[in-house]
Parts: C-alpha cells; structure tokens; sequence
C-alpha cells in the first residue's frame, strides 16, 4: 500500500502546494506585519519557515541542530502552522505514521485552546496525524508544541497533494483565523509569561 502511494507522488507533476503549506508561510509573514504594528515586550518571536519537510523533516532538523544552544528547552516554545487553508481549525495532539507520539508541552495547547475561545475562532481538539510533521522533531527535544492544521468536512486537508491546491482554492478564512489565533497566544505569553505549572518561556513559529 504504502509503495503503491509513493509511486502515484512519483508519477504526478508537481503541485503549487498553496494549502500544504503556502497557507503556513502567509500566516507567517501576516504574524510578522502584527507583530511590526503590535510590538510584545517581553516576548522574544523567532519567525522561521524551515522547507525541507517532505525531506522527513531536513529543514527543522538543521534549526535544532544549529540553534539548540541558543533555545533552552525551558525557555523555548514552538507553534506549527502547516496546512491552515482549509475550512476547519483544528490542533493537533501527536502524530506518527508507524507509532503515534504525544506532543510534549500540553501545557501550550491548553493556553492556544484558550485563546481560541477567547476569540471565539472555532478549534477543534483531539486530532492525532498518521502523517508526519515538523512538529515531532522539537517535541522529541523536550521543545512544548503546539500544531495547527485544517481540514474539509471529509475530515483531510483540502486538496492534500493534488494538481487542485491553488491559491484560488484556499479558505483565507482560516488562514486569518490561524494568524489572529498565534499573534494572541504570543500576546498572552507576553503579558503572563509564567503559565501555571509551567516555566517563563519564548516562543518559536514556524511554518
């Protein structure tokens, strides 16, 4: 089964990936213009659009590696917005394609999950991914994570690696959802900085 879906990647052209995960890029640089015209000040924001991810995860693996030094695990957080173009927001809780794995850090999911109702942006909860993400590799560094993804009512990301993931296809909806959603976890991390039962912290995103 698995063979047979690798060849049928092999044999199509090359998608515009616009969903998975151009959404994820757009809600990076609309979080940047936000933070330009809403500065924290106490919050240090690393925005990172790390590539490679279809590589088993290259792009975050070279971040780690590089920067692990300059991001304590009890210092740091990060927030994965991969595939937000679809008509549902939904958080993931773990992933694996052959054995599922925890986030680390529930603490940060319970804080966004928050900050979803606060805003009243619609947000499921409960969603493990039997594809693989960015996420698991900071979360097996101890990094809290906290995942977010979208999905159609067929419950799978629209237009998931098919000739149809065009920008014209996009819901922008929730792509605004996801942005308005990770500049207000930023922005409460930054007002209460020491979460119950858990340390000060920085925040990384990454698309």
């Amino acid at each position: 089964m698995g063979a047979a879906f690798v060849a049928d990647v092999w044999r199509n052209q090359t998608v515009a990936g616009a969903n998975d995960n151009l959404s994820g890029v757009a809600a990076l640089v609309a979080l940047a213009e936000l933070l330009r015209e809403r500065p924290l000040e106490n919050l240090r924001v690393l925005l990172v659009s790390c590539g490679a991810e279809e590589t088993l995860q290259d792009g975050v693996r070279a971040l780690i590696a590089r920067h692990r030094d300059e991001l304590p695990v009890d210092t740091t957080c990060f927030v994965n917005l991969d595939t937000v173009g679809s008509p549902h927001l939904v958080m993931l809780e773990g992933e694996g394609p052959v054995w599922m794995e925890e986030y680390a850090g529930g603490w940060l999911r319970d804080l966004l999950a928050g900050c979803a109702e606060r805003l009243e942006i619609p947000l499921e909860r409960g969603f493990h991914a039997r594809a693989s993400t960015d996420s698991v590799i900071p979360s097996r560094a101890g990094y809290p994570i906290a995942t977010l993804v979208s999905i159609t009512d067929w419950r799978s990301p629209a237009n998931y690696h098919l000739p149809s993931d065009v920008p014209e296809n996009l819901d922008y909806d929730t792509v605004a959802d996801a942005t308005r959603l990770v500049y207000e976890l930023a922005r409460t991390l930054d007002e209460h900085p020491r979460p119950v039962d858990a340390p000060e912290r920085s925040s990384t995103l990454r698309s």
